[in-house]
C-alpha cells in the first residue's frame, strides 16, 4: 500500500524558498533513495498551503538529473482533482507542477511566466516519454 495524503494547491507553480512545515511520508514503491525522495518532497510542499495533505505517487530520478513525480491534489473546496505531474531540480532549489493550457494562457505575471516555461522545459529534458 502506498502511502498518500493530500494538498491544498495556493499556487500551480512554485520557486520554492521558504522551509516546510511539516514532513512528508514517502510512497513505499518510490525508485528513489528516501533522502533523495523526501528532498523533492519537501521542495515541492514547500510553497503549498497544505502540503502535509499531499498524496506522492510515482517518485523517479529524470534522465537529466531532476527528480519527476506525481501529487495529487485537491481544490478549493476540498474535493479531488487527480493526480498531476511534477518536476524538481534538487541542485537548484526548483519544484513545480506542470502547468496545463489554461494556466499558461493566463500567467499571474511575467516571472510566473518565466517559471513555467522553466517548469517545462526541466520536465521535457527528464521525464517526458
Amino acid at each position: 500500500m502506498i502511502l498518500h495524503r493530500w494538498i491544498s494547491v495556493g499556487l500551480t507553480l512554485v520557486t520554492l524558498v521558504a522551509p516546510a512545515a511539516h514532513a512528508q511520508p514517502l510512497p513505499e514503491a518510490s525508485a528513489l533513495p528516501p533522502e533523495i525522495a523526501q528532498a523533492a518532497v519537501t521542495l515541492l510542499g514547500r510553497g503549498l498551503k497544505a502540503p502535509e495533505t499531499a498524496r506522492f505517487d510515482r517518485l523517479r530520478m529524470g534522465r537529466a538529473g531532476a527528480v519527476c513525480g506525481q501529487v495529487d491534489t485537491t481544490n478549493r473546496m476540498g474535493q479531488h482533482v487527480g493526480p498531476r505531474g511534477f518536476v524538481a531540480d534538487l541542485e537548484a532549489g526548483f519544484a513545480a507542477l506542470v502547468p496545463d493550457g489554461a494556466e499558461l494562457r493566463n500567467p499571474a505575471s511575467p516571472a510566473h511566466y518565466a517559471a513555467m516555461q522553466r517548469a517545462l522545459a526541466l520536465f521535457a529534458a527528464n521525464c517526458a516519454a
